[in-house]
C-alpha cells in the first residue's frame, strides 16, 4: 500500500508522486472505489488516477544501487530478436508491458541498433525511443539525484568505467 508523498513510476510515463488517496468526484469514477491521485513530478498539468486495488500500472522506482547496477549491465543486455517486421510494434509493447527498466533498455538498444543499421529512424521507432528514454531517464534522474539532462552523461561515464574494469 502506498502513502501520500510516495514516489512511483506510472506505466512508461515517468515519475509521479502520490498526491492523494480516496474516492474521486468524477462521473466516470466508481464512487465505491479508492484511487491514488498521481501528480507528475515533471509536468504540473499531468495527473493520473489509479485504483488502489490494481497497482499493476505503478511501481516504486529503482534505488540508486539498482540504477547503477542496471547501468553496469547495459552493455550485456540483449537486443530484441524481432522475427516478423509486421509484428515489430507488438513485440515492443509486449517487452515493455511490465514497465521494467531492464526491458526498456532492451527495446532502446534494439531501436538504436536498428536506426544505426538503417541510417534513419522510422516514426514508430522514434515514438518508442522518446517514450522509453523519457521513462528511463526520469527514473534514473530520481534514483541517482541528478538532473534528467545529465543522465546520459552519467550512463556514459559509468559504462566507460565498467568497460575499462573488464579489460
Amino acid at each position: 500500500m502506498l502513502s501520500r508523498g510516495d514516489a512511483v513510476v506510472y506505466k512508461c510515463k515517468g515519475m509521479y508522486k502520490v498526491e492523494d488517496i480516496g474516492t474521486l468526484d468524477f462521473s466516470f469514477a466508481d464512487r465505491n472505489k479508492k484511487y491514488y491521485t498521481l501528480q507528475s513530478i515533471e509536468d504540473s498539468r499531468d495527473r493520473a488516477y489509479v485504483p488502489t486495488d490494481d497497482e499493476s500500472n505503478i511501481r516504486r522506482p529503482v534505488s540508486r544501487e539498482e540504477a547503477l547496477e542496471l547501468i553496469d549491465r547495459m552493455p550485456d543486455i540483449e537486443v530484441l530478436r524481432v522475427k516478423n517486421e509486421k509484428f515489430r510494434e507488438q513485440e515492443y509493447k509486449e517487452c515493455i508491458s511490465d514497465f521494467c527498466p531492464e526491458n526498456w533498455v532492451k527495446v532502446l538498444k534494439t531501436l538504436y541498433k536498428r536506426t544505426k543499421s538503417r541510417g534513419s529512424i522510422t516514426s514508430m521507432d522514434r515514438k518508442y525511443q522518446m517514450l522509453l528514454e523519457h521513462a528511463l531517464y526520469s527514473e534514473f534522474s530520481f534514483a541517482l539525484g541528478v538532473p534528467v539532462n545529465q543522465v546520459t552523461r552519467v550512463i556514459a561515464e559509468h559504462t566507460d568505467k565498467a568497460g575499462a574494469g573488464k579489460k
